[in-house]
């Protein structure tokens, strides 16, 4: 992954012609916000029949580049490019979510003793986007807000010590990690940047399909444990988004291009039943959340 701060100190986009395409699409071009770039390479890789793009960085130099951005300059090279004399091929990768373990605002979950914060949390405060470092933001002042508390709380006795779980009648079903990367494709096709009714529906059987398999063979273990969760995080990713009928902040639906405040101006959660079943909620609130942060 390339950082946005390579865009936001002079590197731009360019298409198979060498056109900066972002120029016109958006008031701020190449440094438009993430959803906004993230589109407009789609809309290229389609009109041109592209799978990516390409990042000029080379009129910034190669000092430049090496002080400011030593480990991108260092991997790119050992990936074989050279940001200083070559352009980048790029391409979109959402790897963030607006939203995560509701909390209140001292970091507080529905699970006594359990707190989140950053970008596994859903606090109330980054609205319908995720701009960049805003999840950083968040995450320092929530963090300072669950040290107080959880410090003040074990002072106090109020969080005994919790035992592991164990006699399970049932083990957990793991997803296999060979399954990660058709488990990230299907995001990408039909949950990304870009989504709609048909797209979303598809994601669903497919990750119904990947949450159905065998669970033999998956050898326990982080990298096991991390695709488990990424299909977790799919499955109600894409639940929310197929019900969300409507455009607002990084949630983009070609169909429903349109933000829709008199029906949509609810806080969805979602929680996972004892049968393994997905239940949906909402809540109204008081006050859009619109493209950035609140």
């Amino acid at each position: 992954m390339i950082s946005e701060a390579v865009r936001g100190e002079g590197a731009f986009l360019v298409d198979d012609r060498g056109v900066r395409f972002m120029e016109g699409r958006h008031e701020l071009a190449d440094l438009a916000p993430r959803d906004v770039v993230a589109r407009g390479i789609l809309d290229v890789m389609g009109e041109r029949g592209l799978d990516h793009v390409w990042l000029d960085a080379r009129h910034l130099g190669a000092e430049f580049l090496a002080e400011r951005f030593p480990s991108i300059v260092a991997r790119c090279r050992e990936l074989g490019f050279d940001p200083a004399t070559e352009l980048l091929p790029v391409a979109p990768a959402q790897h963030y979510a607006s939203g995560g373990v509701e909390t209140d605002l001292r970091g507080r979950t529905s699970v006594d003793g359990l707190y989140a914060c950053g970008e596994a949390s859903c606090t109330g405060v980054h609205g319908a986007n995720r701009l960049a470092s805003n999840s950083l933001l968040e995450g320092l002042v929530f963090a300072h807000r669950i040290a107080d508390d959880v410090t003040a709380r074990l002072a106090a006795g109020e969080l005994p010590e919790r035992l592991p779980v164990e006699g399970l009648d049932e083990p957990a079903r793991l997803l296999d990690s060979t399954q990660r990367i058709g488990l990230q494709r299907t995001m990408t096709r039909g949950c990304g940047p870009l989504r709609s009714a048909d797209s979303t529906a598809r994601a669903q059987l497919e990750l119904e399909a990947l949450a159905a398999l065998p669970t033999g063979a998956a050898e326990p273990g982080p990298r096991t444990w991390e695709t488990t969760n990424l299909l977790h995080l799919g499955q109600a990713l894409t639940a929310l988004a197929g019900r969300r009928e409507e455009t607002r902040g990084g949630h983009v639906r070609t169909d429903f291009p349109e933000r829709d405040d008199a029906r949509w101006l609810v806080h969805q959660g979602l929680v996972r039943s004892a049968e393994g079943a997905l239940v949906v909620s909402e809540r109204q609130v008081s006050e859009p959340m619109g493209g950035g942060a609140r």
